[in-house]
């Protein structure tokens, strides 16, 4: 279904620029040529339909490639953030069932040792270079395919992303290729994407917010999608926090003269303080759009008064992609809304029994969507309780005004949310307690300096001295680094109510 829609696309705009990263530009007939080459690859080494591929690559071309070529071959796609470490890639890897993992160099090894640890024949896929003990992706590109066909059908899982809950362990969300189908056409007729624009993405593929709102919505319309480059140091890739790409995000934005930019608060605040005197023509720019995290009216005060552009905020889910979009003409009188729901996408806000609310309650945030999941992975009794008569019951809370936009005023569930990225507390906590140290763990999300929350931690050791930043280097050890508390803090006990229940409030 997907691969047919890139090949549609590649047939009217076969030299029209499909992807632009750094110096590379590739255009739609070679883009699908590619996909066609790779597809054939991955089969030739056994995978095919319902087998897993697992990605871990920070944006590049490559990722792009991938997506479609499992599309291809009906298999699974499972992107992960690059940044994580060994133990979080060995779950994923033992839950999805992977058959290949598609990486580079710089995460090539750990790859290997997490699999070495496991009973799994996973090969690993390299696609910066070869090596004794992995394949070269480009090896993989075929010249020739066999169009060997696969059901394509769309109606078995696709997509695998994991989604934070209360349950200790993230939670596999399986979409089918029609559900991301339906997403893709919601987002882009809601906005109104066509082949003329340029969608610069500088947020992670591997998140629901890149992956459909500039990744899909960009390939399945015939836009062009451009990509941030990465940061080489010494032949591999670097992390850089983003505020030291935001001139190179603006020079971005006028040379590929970019109309539509989705983004996060932490991004949006960081163009905004770019040095008074970083000129851009931004002529182009229609659409900015901020997702993962509530827009606070400073950042878009700031970002409205140096740049003339308003940026609306977008309400999504990993378990059905986008779901409301702020386009008001006059967006500064609903800069707080995240706006109404997309094109075929049903809103409604009920009570703890499931009924129905008047406008202006508050209560939780229910969806109905031909883009929704059908429910979590081996978690029977939670889908009982989130997916009830055709809805999604998300655990956020909100409010529809007369106009039918959507507020956010909370959440029911626990996460933190830091930099667009959301953060099981009980996940920190398990890794915590496993400390020798440690005699009981609360984590926390507090008000971050720009936007967003800040992880703490609420340690009461054991017996002897704790040391902060001994907890520290052992959380890096075990967890991504935007996972680790950045805030620990000891106390002697951990404030619980007469029966017994952690009062996290009080940790805030």
């Amino acid at each position: 279904m997907l691969e047919q829609i890139l090949a549609e696309v590649a047939r009217q705009y076969p030299e029209k620029a499909a992807i632009v990263y750094d110096q590379l530009r590739i255009t739609y007939r070679e883009l699908e040529a590619k996909v066609s080459g790779f597809s054939q690859g991955l089969r030739s080494i056994g995978i095919g339909k319902s087998d897993c591929i697992a990605v871990v690559l920070p944006n590049c071309p490559e990722f792009v490639v991938s997506f479609f070529a499992a599309a291809k071959l009906n298999a699974i796609f499972l992107p992960l953030n690059h940044l994580y470490k060994e133990e979080e890639i060995g779950y994923y890897l033992n839950d999805s069932n992977a058959k290949v993992v598609i990486t580079d160099t710089k995460r090539a090894e750990l790859c290997r040792q997490v699999i070495s640890e496991t009973e799994c024949q996973i090969t690993i896929i390299t696609v910066d270079k070869a090596s004794s003990e992995t394949t070269y992706f480009e090896d993989l590109v075929l010249s020739k395919d066999s169009e060997s066909k696969e059901d394509t059908s769309g109606s078995s899982d696709f997509l695998y992303q994991y989604s934070s809950g209360s349950t200790g362990r993230p939670k596999r969300v399986g979409r089918t290729q029609k559900n991301l189908y339906h997403e893709v056409s919601n987002f882009t007729q809601t906005a109104a994407v066509t082949p003329a624009d340029n969608i610069l993405c500088i947020v992670p593929l591997y998140h629901a917010h890149g992956l459909g709102n500039c990744m899909m919505a960009a390939i399945c319309t015939g836009a062009t999608l451009v990509i941030l480059e990465q940061v080489w140091q010494q032949g591999v890739t670097v992390e850089v926090p983003f505020v030291f790409r935001s001139l190179r995000v603006l020079e971005l934005l006028e040379t590929e003269k970019i109309s539509i930019l989705p983004a996060v608060p932490y991004i949006f605040n960081a163009l905004a303080q770019a040095p008074g005197n970083a000129k851009a023509d931004l002529s182009n720019l229609r659409l900015c759009f901020s997702a993962g995290n509530f827009l606070p009216q400073e950042i878009f005060d700031k970002f409205s008064a140096k740049f003339g552009i308003p940026v609306r905020q977008l309400y999504g889910c990993t378990e059905a992609g986008s779901i409301a979009l702020n386009l008001d003409e006059d967006v500064t009188a609903t800069q707080a809304s995240v706006g109404r729901p997309l094109n075929n996408v049903e809103i409604k806000i009920v009570d703890d029994e499931g009924r129905e609310l008047p406008v202006g309650e508050i209560g939780e945030v229910t969806i109905t969507s031909l883009a929704l999941t059908s429910g979590y992975h081996n978690l029977p009794e939670l889908n009982q309780q989130a997916f009830r008569n055709g809805a999604y019951f998300t655990g956020d809370l909100g409010k529809l005004d007369e106009n039918g936009c959507l507020y956010i005023t909370g959440r029911k569930k626990i996460l933190i949310d830091t930099g667009g990225r959301k953060v099981d507390p009980i996940e920190i906590e398990d890794v915590l307690i496993s400390h020798s140290q440690i005699a009981e763990a609360v984590v926390v999300g507090v008000k971050g300096y720009f936007a967003g929350e800040i992880v703490k931690a609420v340690i009461v050791p054991k017996g002897g001295e704790c040391q902060e930043s001994e907890i520290s280097a052992y959380c890096r050890q075990h967890l991504a680094e935007f996972k680790v508390p950045k805030i620990i803090e000891f106390r002697e006990e951990i404030p619980k109510s007469p029966l017994g229940k952690i009062l996290r409030k009080a940790l805030v």
